[in-house]
């Protein structure tokens, strides 16, 4: 199973005086990300990140970004993403502070790889789950898991012990959680078969306003 591995990203960040929708609204104007620190039991702290550098940073995968203020650099652990009513624009971070051998628990994508032998005796896949929480050090947090389905027949399933996690990262779920399973697909029952069979000779239905010479069969053109 191919593991995408964290990415940290470099970013200058600007602290941020007051809070707001009309303050919010004008750092997203200029091109900005407000955000929210919080961690380690201090205060929560208020700063303003470049948007491109953002996107940037979410589009390669980023779990965590370094973020340079002030003449220091403080690592912080991406916590939660807003975004727009589009869903596709960054409009709030929430970071919290952290050291990169902390041990912090968060939720890793899943991505099924390949195609389960059983699709070709006319199984269906059905992905229960797509991301899992872990535990491991901030260090050592996956982007993402690829496990290998190709090998799973009707009937079968991929658990959440059968995932090969990379060394020291641990997933807080049941081992026997299903991740993916392939089903066999249901049978068309006969009284199905009968109700498409008439359906195919019936009628078919006539839609809008219906002229009175078109139900006579008849037209007094002609």
């Amino acid at each position: 199973m191919e593991t995408v591995a964290k990415k940290t990203t470099v970013l200058k960040g600007e602290r941020r005086n007051g809070v707001g929708t009309r303050l919010s609204r004008a750092l997203r104007a200029e091109g900005r990300v407000p955000a929210v620190v919080y961690g380690h039991g201090e205060t929560p702290e208020t700063l303003s990140l470049n948007l491109h550098d953002v996107v940037m940073g979410l589009t390669r995968g980023a779990r965590t970004f370094e973020v340079e203020m002030g003449g220091q650099k403080n690592q912080f652990l991406i916590k939660e993403v807003q975004y727009d009513h589009m869903d596709t624009t960054p409009i709030h971070l929430d970071l919290t502070r952290v050291d990169m051998n902390e041990c912090v628990t968060v939720r890793v994508g899943i991505e099924l790889r390949g195609t389960p032998k059983g699709a070709a005796d006319g199984g269906i896949l059905d992905q229960h789950v797509a991301d899992i929480e872990v535990e491991c050090l901030v260090s050592k947090i996956p982007e993402t898991l690829h496990p290998l389905i190709t090998e799973l027949g009707v009937g079968e399933s991929l658990l959440v012990k059968d995932l090969e996690l990379p060394e020291g990262v641990k997933a807080t779920l049941d081992p026997e959680e299903r991740i993916a399973s392939v089903r066999a697909k249901a049978a068309e029952s006969d009284e199905d078969s009968e109700e498409g069979e008439e359906g195919d000779s019936a009628e078919p239905e006539r839609i809008g306003r219906v002229r009175k010479d078109d139900e006579d069969g008849k037209s007094d053109k002609g």
